[in-house]
């Protein structure tokens, strides 16, 4: 069935519903939106596989889960992965910060090794997608630093204080009373071609989309925002919607299109044997890591241990999502050990990286 047909019948049923039972309310965020639109034109095989993995965590939920960790310490280390600041006439450059960009290139990266992670891993690793997803959709997410994304600039929204920021996160939403419905309608006039460039997955046109849009954000007198300039950015803030949901389907197509769930992690006896320094030349290929370790780190949500080098010179290091899969302190019982760790070799932040998801992984020497 075409996608067009799709949206088209998605649409009319979702209208008879809302009407019904007001299943979606006009109260619901544009992340909602984005996860409605994206899990309900899915293949039903596909929609079943994600839903397994949230275990529990409702499609709404896992739109905003991001958001609402906020409010939760531990969880402060996710702050950064919201927005980029890119100034006026500046270009993007890789590797600089942690930003949406390159939490959203790791945590596909490591949904394409699913296989090696745990469940709770790439639970996790959907939730962030979820919701990283709708903010690279947001301009202001992808803005200008000296406004913090439009947070510090004051203005008056239809009769009432507020920034620029939380008019185009949510208030405009409301104002005009963008929906799951109206955004499916908006879906129903794209041609399959034009459905088909929308899914060209490449992060940095998608940020540099949303950044297009900023000239039109900023597009309005003194601090003053009228009903007029909300009624005007209604189809702007639509088609956002609408792609992003196209986008996070798109990725999730891809990667959880397969009924198989949490295989073992490849431990082959065969595998080569590099040492820490080696790593690097070694990308995307299983192999066996041998060498000492320079101690190591626990984060909230995440262990690492450095090898061939203390921090921040070691070439390579190991990263742990679920600790308890050790009977012991991974960052404190393998310090000053020579080990040897075997797995799918990745690239982060310019540095080859194992992801352990089994404590048989990792072996002492």
């Amino acid at each position: 069935m075409k996608l067009k047909r799709i949206f088209q019948y998605l649409g009319v049923i979702l209208l008879i519903v809302l009407h019904a039972n007001s299943v979606f309310a006009y109260s619901k965020t544009g992340h909602q939106i984005i996860s409605q639109i994206a899990m309900q034109y899915l293949d039903p095989v596909v929609r079943e596989n994600v839903i397994k993995y949230l275990n529990g965590t409702s499609i709404e939920e896992s739109g905003i889960w991001m958001d609402e960790m906020r409010s939760n310490h531990e969880y402060d280390y996710m702050k950064p992965w919201h927005y980029i600041n890119i100034e006026r006439g500046d270009e993007y450059e890789s590797g600089k910060t942690e930003n949406i960009i390159s939490e959203l290139e790791k945590t596909i990266q490591e949904l394409g090794d699913k296989q090696n992670l745990s469940n709770e891993q790439v639970k996790t690793d959907l939730l962030i997608l979820f919701h990283l997803i709708g903010d690279l959709h947001q301009p202001l997410h992808v803005g200008y630093g000296a406004d913090r994304g439009g947070n510090t600039l004051q203005v008056n929204f239809v009769g009432h204080n507020s920034n620029l920021h939380k008019v185009w996160d949510d208030e405009i939403i409301q104002n005009q009373n963008i929906t799951l419905a109206s955004c499916l309608q908006f879906g129903t006039t794209l041609s399959d071609s034009i459905l088909s460039s929308i899914k060209q997955y490449n992060l940095i046109n998608w940020m540099e989309e949303s950044r297009a849009i900023l000239k039109e954000v900023y597009n309005f007198e003194g601090h003053q925002i009228d009903e007029t300039y909300a009624a005007n950015m209604k189809p702007v803030i639509e088609k956002e919607l609408v792609y992003a949901g196209i986008r996070l389907a798109s990725i999730l197509e891809t990667y959880f299109n397969t009924s198989s769930f949490k295989l073992e992690p490849v431990l082959l006896k065969d595998t080569i044997e590099i040492s820490p320094k080696d790593a690097i030349i070694h990308i995307g290929e299983i192999v066996k890591v041998c060498g000492l370790v320079y101690g190591g780190k626990a984060f909230a949500k995440i262990t690492l241990i450095n090898m061939g080098a203390a921090y921040p010179d070691s070439p390579f290091s190991i990263a742990i999502f679920d600790k308890n899969i050790f009977k012991y302190k991974p960052e404190e019982y393998l310090n000053e050990k020579t080990i040897c760790v075997t797995g799918l070799l990745k690239l982060y932040n310019g540095k080859a990286e194992i992801v352990v998801s089994d404590e048989r992984q990792i072996v002492l020497k």
